[in-house]
């Protein structure tokens, strides 16, 4: 794990987003308390809540006017999930 002050950082940005690719980096600020800087991977799901919210509330609206997918009895998951991908 590598500390450093908030100075330190914004002096040396580049070496510390490099340097967060293989190992914590914490970033530490009198005022504003510590952080960790955390790569984002492509993987990583960003959302902001407002379209979380949406998302959901669409999802909800789906379910009560049932536009649902259901699993057929003994229908494994990956069959369920080819069925309803292959319908889409």
């Amino acid at each position: 794990m590598v500390v450093v002050s908030s100075r330190e950082f914004r002096a040396n940005q580049r070496k510390y987003f490099d340097l967060a690719r293989t190992n914590d980096v914490v970033i530490m600020s009198r005022s504003f308390g510590s952080y960790r800087l955390v790569p984002i991977k492509e993987e990583d799901l960003l959302i902001d809540s407002a379209t979380l919210d949406a998302k959901i509330r669409k999802g909800i609206a789906e379910y009560e006017e049932g536009k649902v997918a259901r699993m057929n009895e003994g229908e494994s998951m990956d069959d369920f999930l080819e069925r309803i991908i292959s319908e889409n």
